[in-house]
């Protein structure tokens, strides 16, 4: 179970983890638990959130940053790729009104973008079957972020560096996560709507929810006075990440949330509010063989009941899990700001006490 959540954020700083689910907590159980965990560990925060039976309880426990305030509950942070459930859903609804379908070519979509395009289904790049290869595996993502973490690099060069090369599969035959799959998601809705990612965010999504702690932020990285810093834990004294951008972040991981708004979002979903019944199934409809990838939801495996459904980021100083039961009569979010070995381990521990119990 531990050892996913390593894997993905320690080579790529994606999470995909197998996680655990279950049964309700009170506040102070809660708050008992996330403050145990930071006095043992070298993270600097943690937010957490239950929601069950009509209650929602969320408990914050350490510092927002090192030598300052305490963590609130309400504290924002870097969701990192659960922003492509957001994309996924902008995506579905687009699917919905008739100007997408998940059968369309991407060569239809975006004339001469990629050189594999006639062989990639919308439905690829949703749930990573395209074969399309992962920018941060290339140049120039690369080099240009080995020399300096806060490079901003275009979305459309990484893009275009993936776009050129071979797939590595038959879409379809297989999933394999890529970030690149939803670059090409955000140029794919921007040519359809005629208007940028963020406008359809807002306008579909962050508005008619009200989620007014979410915001979409690509491009360079500012920390906001309400926002916890992230930190990699790793050297002595901790260094602060929260501005390395990596090479952006873009449409595969610049929303900026909190706890609350996250459990909104994924209650919203799961429950059929913003996508419709038959496109939801979609989404929740597992590759074969696979680490859990639907069209833009993870299954999240649960040996203590039925499986979850949502996603996990992983960006410079943060590592978040966001899911809930296949119908959102459950939710769960987690988030916490020290990334390394030792702390993805303590996270996993705390994960599976909080949700198994």
């Amino acid at each position: 179970m531990r050892t996913s959540v390593v894997r993905f954020v320690a080579a790529l700083l994606l999470a995909s983890a197998v996680l655990v689910g279950a049964g309700s907590q009170s506040e102070p159980t809660l708050q008992e638990d996330a403050d145990e965990l930071i006095a043992r560990t070298d993270i600097p925060a943690v937010i957490t959130l239950v929601e069950g039976d009509g209650t929602r309880t969320t408990v914050a426990s350490g510092v927002a940053t090192l030598g300052g305030r305490s963590a609130r509950p309400e504290d924002r942070f870097w969701v990192g790729s659960i922003t492509k459930s957001f994309v996924a859903v902008v995506v579905m609804q687009l699917v919905d009104e008739g100007r997408l379908h998940l059968g369309d070519r991407v060569s239809a979509l975006l004339p001469g973008r990629l050189r594999e395009g006639r062989r990639i289904r919308l439905a690829n790049l949703l749930n990573h079957t395209s074969g399309i290869a992962e920018y941060m595996l290339l140049d120039p993502w690369r080099t240009a972020v080995a020399r300096n973490p806060r490079v901003v690099i275009s979305p459309g060069r990484l893009v275009s560096a993936a776009g050129r090369g071979p797939l590595g599969f038959p879409p379809g035959s297989q999933a394999s996560y890529s970030n690149t799959n939803y670059l090409v998601l955000a140029e794919i809705v921007r040519r359809i709507t005629r208007r940028p990612l963020v406008a359809a965010f807002e306008e579909r999504i962050f508005r008619p929810l009200g989620l007014t702690a979410t915001t979409y932020q690509p491009g360079l990285r500012v920390v906001g006075d309400h926002q916890l810093h992230g930190y990699d834990v790793d050297p002595v004294p901790p260094v602060d990440t929260s501005e390395n951008t990596y090479g952006g972040p873009w449409a595969d991981g610049a929303i900026v949330s909190n706890a609350h708004d996250l459990a909104v979002f994924f209650g919203a979903l799961l429950r059929g509010r913003l996508v419709a019944p038959r496109l939801l199934a979609k989404m929740q409809t597992i590759v074969p063989d696979s680490h859990g990838e639907g069209m833009g939801l993870y299954r999240l495996s649960n040996p203590c009941g039925e499986p979850l459904f949502g996603h996990t980021g992983g960006t410079p100083g943060y590592v978040t899990f966001a899911a809930g039961t296949r119908d959102g009569r459950r939710l769960y979010v987690v988030d916490w700001t020290g990334v390394s070995t030792e702390a993805i381990a303590a996270m996993d521990e705390y994960l599976d006490a909080l949700l198994c119990r």
